[in-house]
């Protein structure tokens, strides 16, 4: 009985913490933000475009259009295919609030 304790009360951190991370969540966002930042950033070089302050609707869009194969290139396919909707909206209400 003991064992499984560990991993209840684990497991309802983990369920405590998703549920605070909802859709449009900036802190949860930050957090993800740093494998964005890696390419989009300002100034970025080789046509890789900036992500601050895009509309949230239209940064979400974009990741699902990836995510589908309707957008072609194989890292943001790769990258928006790990996500789910909503890391996708964190991401999106984070960006759209930075500026360029």
């Amino acid at each position: 009985m003991r064992k499984y304790a560990g991993w209840l009360i684990g497991s309802g951190l983990a369920c405590s913490f998703a549920g605070e991370a909802g859709a449009g969540d900036l802190a949860y966002g930050e957090y993800l933000a740093g494998e964005c930042v890696a390419c989009h950033r300002a100034g970025a070089e080789g046509g890789i475009p900036p992500i601050n302050s895009l509309p949230a609707p239209y940064f979400v869009e974009a990741l699902k259009e990836y995510k589908e194969g309707e957008r072609d290139h194989a890292l943001m396919r790769t990258v928006a295919r790990s996500l789910g909707d909503t890391e996708m909206e964190a991401l999106a209400a984070y960006f759209e609030q930075l500026e360029n």
